[in-house]
Parts: C-alpha cells; sequence; structure tokens
C-alpha cells in the first residue's frame, strides 16, 4: 500500500477483507510516513520506549525528523543530558509506538537504539535544525532537573525570542541525534468489522510477516 493510499478512516468491510500481509507491512511504515508528511498529524510524535537503570520501562514522547526504509531507521533530536540518553547507553533496546485516532491504526515499532554527539551525523542533524529547535538545547539545566517553580528552563535572555544564530550555536554541546534501528513491527488496525493484527520482520532485503490474533 503506497503513502499516498493512507487512510484517512478506520478501515471497514471489503477494505479490511482485502488486507494482506504485505498491506499491512507497507501500512506500518505508511504511519510514520504520513507523520513526516504532516507536522499536525499525532503521527509526527511517538512515543520511545526505552529501559531505566532500574530496569523498568521509561516512556515519552519525541518528534520524528526522518524516516530511512532501505536502513530501517528512525532521527530524532534530544537533549544530550536526558535519561534516555544514558538509558540507551546502557541498553540500545528500545521500542517506538504510533497511533492513528482517525484511522485507528496502531504500530508497535522494537528494535535498538544509538547517540551521536558528535561527528558527521549529529553535525548535519545540527544543521537541519531549525532555530526553534536549537533554542531548546540552550537550557540552562538536564531535563528532569529539580526546580524550585514552573519553569522553561531557558535563559533569560532568549525567553520569548529566536536569539541571533551565534547565540544558538552555544547549544551545540548538549544536543544529540538519537537513531533508531526496527527489526520487528506489531501493527493492528481496528475497525468494528473485526480486528486485524500482523507481525512484520524486517531485514534487508526483505519484510516478512505473519497473522496475529487481534
Amino acid at each position: 500500500m503506497p503513502v499516498m493510499d493512507f487512510p484517512s478512516m478506520p478501515l471497514e468491510g471489503e477494505a479490511l477483507r482485502v488486507l494482506t500481509l504485505g498491506d499491512m507491512a507497507a501500512l506500518a511504515l505508511a504511519l510514520p510516513a504520513a507523520g513526516l508528511e504532516n507536522a499536525a498529524s499525532p503521527l509526527r510524535k511517538p512515543a520511545l520506549s526505552t529501559l531505566a537503570a532500574d530496569g523498568a520501562p521509561a516512556m515519552r514522547t519525541v518528534i520524528l525528523r526522518a524516516l530511512e526504509r532501505e536502513a530501517r531507521r528512525f532521527s530524532f533530536f534530544t537533549d544530550a543530558r536526558s535519561h534516555k540518553v544514558a538509558e540507551i547507553a546502557a541498553d540500545p533496546r528500545a521500542s517506538l509506538l504510533f497511533y492513528d485516532p482517525a484511522c485507528d491504526i496502531q504500530a508497535r515499532f522494537s528494535g535498538k537504539a544509538a547517540i551521536h554527539r558528535q561527528g558527521s551525523l549529529a553535525d548535519a542533524a545540527w544543521a537541519s535544525a531549525a532555530p526553534p529547535s536549537r533554542r531548546a538545547y540552550l537550557a540552562e539545566a538536564a531535563p528532569g532537573a529539580l526546580s524550585s517553580g514552573p519553569v522553561s528552563g531557558l535563559p533569560q535572555d532568549v525567553e520569548g525570542i529566536i536569539p541571533p544564530l551565534e547565540r544558538l550555536e552555544e547549544g551545540r554541546g548538549h544536543f544529540a541525534l538519537l537513531e533508531f534501528i526496527f527489526e520487528e513491527a506489531d501493527i493492528l488496525v481496528l475497525s468494528r468489522s473485526g480486528h486485524r493484527r500482523a507481525r512484520i520482520r524486517f531485514s534487508a532485503d526483505a519484510a516478512r510477516g505473519e497473522w496475529l490474533y487481534p
């Protein structure tokens, strides 16, 4: 199923009955692709789950920046001081959850994450970041640090404004590129006609699926 055929409403009746494993594999990748096409879509902001130091799951919303299908890679920006960076360094296993309430389709991707703070990949990602995104990395304390009251975390001189590029460049040391290489997707199509669910395993040359009970 090409991205242009991404459903705008729940699949029912014949549209549901004719779904193949190939369609399910295409739908799994169509969800994040649709998020990249539409900044207002909930698919732009999936939930990333990692393993905390005590072994418990830790989940947060992230903003999808890129999808490279052949490389099976999602890309995100993150503050290098955040908990997820340390969690990924300790255990790279992670999962991503995409859900679109308009078509009632969910895709859970599992794989491994990596953090790039320096080098060409991180530099290219920083160069692609818009000024409002760069400003976030000027925050004076690490994400999740205790505060005596509600704060944006930004220095006073950049509150409410986008500062010059020279000032924004001071946040580069707090910036990191988070890459997620997916190995498997669990795709669930919710429908009043009867749900459909499949597991898709991705490799360098193919995507292989199998049906699951919803």
